[in-house]
């Protein structure tokens, strides 16, 4: 889990690297934001860097982790999952204002069980994300975020009987077309 940890830091530590050092500061275009959905999903951290590339264009690059399990015995619930992910959104208007569609190419690592069933499981998902959204200006310096998106990839995964039991139901990989990435953040922009 360490091995985990230090991996994610340096990957968002190079992700911002390359997001605020790739060009030249320019005032109200780059943003850090945070995805309120994402917390209230069983309190999965997470943080999105954001850089203007053209006026219509910006590149973005976010993480979310989620260690925590609720409840014990047949009453546990949990869905970990450590997730990157970069890619870009077109903005008609002009970047961080109004309308959006999005591209992001993904990568998780997730276990889930007790949630939506009483089976369990463990993999890994790798893929695009493509939607749209809506960035709504509070104030000079913060935007609420509303959009939502699908997933289009594959999916490596263990199924198991019970989330806490461990009986191995097999292993599977798939084609998967989901819907994903439910949005309402809160961006800061400088």
């Amino acid at each position: 889990m360490k091995r985990i940890s230090k991996m994610i830091r340096r990957t968002v530590a190079v992700a911002a690297f390359l997001l605020f050092a790739c060009t030249g500061l320019r005032g109200q275009n780059y943003s850090i934001s945070t995805n309120v959905a994402d917390w209230l999903a069983l309190g999965t951290i997470n943080v999105q860097g954001s850089m203007p590339v053209s006026r219509h264009i910006s590149l973005r690059t976010g993480a979310a982790y989620n260690p925590f399990t609720f409840g014990s015995g047949e009453k546990q619930k949990y869905f970990r999952r450590i997730e990157l992910s970069f890619g870009a959104r077109y903005w008609p208007w002009f970047v961080n204002s109004g309308w959006y569609l999005y591209s992001y190419a993904n990568w998780a690592k997730y276990a889930w069980g007790g949630i939506f069933t009483h089976k369990a499981y463990e993999g890994y998902a790798y893929g695009a994300k493509i939607g749209g959204g809506y960035a709504l200006m509070l104030d000079k310096g913060i935007n609420l975020e509303m959009g939502m998106g699908g997933f289009i990839g594959m999916t490596n995964y263990t199924k198991y009987s019970c989330p806490h039991c461990g009986h191995n139901e097999g292993k599977k990989e798939k084609f998967v077309v989901a819907p994903a990435g439910l949005l309402l953040g809160i961006s800061f922009v400088f």
